[in-house]
């Protein structure tokens, strides 16, 4: 075999590997990030005006996916929705969902939909929200009016609690990674 044959077949080699490289590296994210229940996030985000991928996100880094997951603090489903949390969204829904079912997936994600958009209506950015759903919103108005987390007392500069300045950070993360795969 000539010079100018092996440098091509080594050439076609090494882009062949590379090809699968890249693939494989593609499904082991996509396997890491799943898309379950496309059908029930992409209905509720519409409903209310949310972005699918953000919800995503969140159901991602509460739960994994994993329906039947029940935290320690005792939130439970996808969305790790408090009991308290869902009974109180059901009754702004006026007694829609069932909040005593937390674990089917289209009641969980209806209702921490809806969360999410009770949110987004009083926060400014994806920071913010997803702060709000990790530590309260009550807590981040809080925060919003402290002077040495907020300049302006309208966008949070910084987050005090490690545990949700983490869960901001796992939910954009997670939001990259679900709108460059799903997309």
């Amino acid at each position: 075999m000539s010079k100018a044959k092996k440098a091509v077949t080594i050439l076609l080699i090494v882009l062949i590997v590379l090809m699968l490289i890249v693939v494989g590296g593609y499904l082991l994210i996509q396997a890491r990030y799943p898309m379950e229940y496309r059908e029930l996030i992409w209905t509720a985000a519409e409903k209310y005006d949310l972005d699918p991928y953000l919800v995503c996100a969140v159901i991602w880094t509460e739960s994994r996916f994993d329906a039947d997951s029940v935290s320690s603090a005792g939130a439970v489903g996808l969305m790790q929705l408090m009991p308290e949390t869902a009974q109180w969204i059901a009754q702004k829904l006026d007694g829609e969902v069932d909040p005593e079912n937390l674990t089917d997936p289209q009641t969980n994600i209806e209702l921490g939909c809806w969360y999410l958009s009770f949110l987004r209506e009083r926060f400014h950015d994806r920071d913010e929200i997803a702060a709000a759903y990790n530590a309260g919103h009550n807590r981040v108005n809080q925060w919003l009016s402290d002077g040495e987390l907020s300049q302006d007392g309208r966008e949070l500069d910084d987050i005090p609690f490690e545990e949700t300045r983490n869960y901001v950070e796992r939910v954009n993360t997670a939001y990259d990674i679900y709108k460059m795969l799903y997309h």
